[in-house]
């Protein structure tokens, strides 16, 4: 059976659209990333001011200005940190650009499900008392 003719218009058509799809979803991870490094780039100058100013501020105050500029862990795992910076460096392969990105690093949801199941357990053990 011999393929139709425009089957090539459909194969490139699908390839265009899932690489613009791909493109500006890395677009939008990528403002989203240096909205939060903004973030913490003006909580930490914030406290370097009022530090070097003299002004009298808590222990309390300067730990939660450090938690809010922490990083955490959103994407990524442990296993593919920079050498020395606490960016995970990241490998787009080409099947990841037309075929998306498969997530193996599911833990931070599955915590999250177990916390919530854990939770279910204990209101019916109590409703159940």
């Amino acid at each position: 059976m011999p393929a139709p003719k425009y089957l090539p218009h459909v194969l490139y058509s699908t390839v265009l659209t899932s690489v613009s799809i791909h493109l500006l979803w890395q677009r939008r991870a990528s403002e989203d990333d240096r909205a939060r490094k903004n973030a913490q780039i003006t909580i930490l100058e914030d406290l370097a001011r009022q530090l070097r100013s003299g002004a009298p501020i808590t222990d309390e105050e300067v730990d939660r200005l450090r938690n809010l500029a922490r990083v955490h862990g959103v994407q990524g795992s442990g296993e593919d940190m920079a050498e020395g910076h606490g960016v995970p460096e990241r490998k787009v392969q080409w099947a990841d650009v037309l075929w998306g990105r498969k997530w193996s690093d599911q833990e931070g949801s599955d915590e999250w499900e177990q916390k919530d199941l854990e939770q279910i357990r204990t209101e019916f053990s109590k409703a159940a008392s």
